[in-house]
């Protein structure tokens, strides 16, 4: 089994999973060339709403089906290469090394993309390149067109192998190094032939990707309300606990009491998260909100670095650091009061057609310890 890393091969992994790679290509060659229309276009969007006439709708809809086939009969992905490229190194000189080209090849690829728009997509000056309106609006799709083309590649290259199948997975970071480190290795060596995709986010953005059709299994909390066609499955329990470094004043193995906990300080995750919301009710009876460290993170790599060099507490799932405590990195303070947290289980689509999904699912609820 092939486990690629939480990042794809251009930073993000977000293409249409529904479809072959050629259509979501379509569909973002649409999004890109919606772009470029409201870019071009020399009045607001906003008119296109307004009850002004049809001629200047038929106007607008020329343009934009003028513009897409010129796209569709001209463009190269070797263009948007080029273009995303030039973007991120502000010279066509990098942009053409990084793509492996010429750079009269990667300069003249780059002027047909602008020929095709009929808009300069960048402003040249001594210092290099930066973009122009219809560079930064158009930028991001045409990332997204890459990452599908990269998609297309890993999915073709797996059924082309000794692949048997793929799964897509999405994980929070406490079901990442709390359960699928330990897991993980042990469906690769059982299950070689099976391709895993994995990364790592939190539960609104794993439910916008279920939204969008482009994830087959999460590893979460319970959601509250499930997807609809989606069912939940409990896999790990998980509790809160206070955490610091070993030699930290508090770290006696007894409570202590909410006063002095109020006045340390604190490092914590972003607010949207459990973790945060269960500090503020931890303090809630207390007579003094505590100090909070400037550091805001959910990287457990930095919380365990943090918590070492520096006289900090924090409030964390177990599950995030319980190898940190295992090995002797951290240590826990007992907690004053309770803190409930939810168990992490999988989400998955009640009806599994994906026979490298069924096989992965019923790995996973074999090693559930809720």
């Amino acid at each position: 089994m092939l486990i690629w890393p939480v990042v794809s091969v251009r930073e993000r992994m977000r293409a249409n999973t529904k479809t072959p790679v050629a259509i979501g290509s379509i569909n973002v060659w649409k999004a890109l060339l919606a772009a470029a229309v409201q870019v071009l276009q020399p009045v607001p969007v906003w008119c296109a709403c307004q009850p002004i006439g049809d001629g200047y709708i038929r106007h607008m809809t020329a343009n934009a089906t003028a513009l897409r086939n010129r796209l569709i009969s001209r463009a190269r992905l070797r263009n948007i290469l080029v273009f995303v490229k030039t973007a991120e190194l502000g010279s066509v000189r990098l942009a053409a090394e990084a793509a492996g080209m010429a750079q009269p090849s990667a300069s003249q690829s780059l002027a047909e993309l602008e020929s095709l728009l009929q808009a300069p997509l960048f402003l040249r000056h001594s210092r290099g390149m930066s973009l122009t309106a219809a560079g930064r609006a158009l930028l991001p799709l045409a990332r997204r067109l890459l990452d599908a083309v990269d998609e297309g590649a890993h999915r073709v290259a797996a059924l082309q192998g000794s692949s048997s199948g793929m799964v897509r997975i999405a994980a929070i970071t406490a079901a990442v190094h709390g359960f699928l480190m330990e897991a993980l290795p042990h469906f690769s060596r059982d299950n070689p032939d099976i391709v895993l995709h994995l990364e790592e986010m939190e539960g609104k953005r794993q439910l916008a990707l279920i939204a969008d059709a482009e994830i087959d299994i999460c590893l979460c909390r319970h959601p509250g309300t499930l997807p609809e066609g989606w069912r939940f499955e409990p896999l790990v329990a998980d509790r809160f606990t206070i955490v610091c470094h070993p030699g930290h004043p508090l770290c006696t193995g007894r409570p202590v009491p909410l006063d002095e906990l109020a006045s340390e300080i604190w490092l914590t995750v972003p607010v949207s998260m459990a973790a945060r919301r269960a500090l503020d009710r931890l303090f809630e009876e207390a007579p003094q909100f505590p100090r909070l460290h400037s550091v805001v993170t959910t990287v457990p790599a930095l919380i365990t670095e943090l918590l070492r060099t520096e006289r900090l507490l924090a409030l964390m799932p177990m599950r995030l650091v319980q190898r940190a405590i295992a090995d002797g990195r951290l240590a826990e303070v007992p907690l004053p009061i309770d803190l409930p947290l939810l168990d992490i289980g999988m989400l998955r689509p009640e009806a599994d057609e994906n026979f490298a999904l069924q096989k992965l699912s019923a790995f996973l609820s074999r090693r559930s310890i809720v």
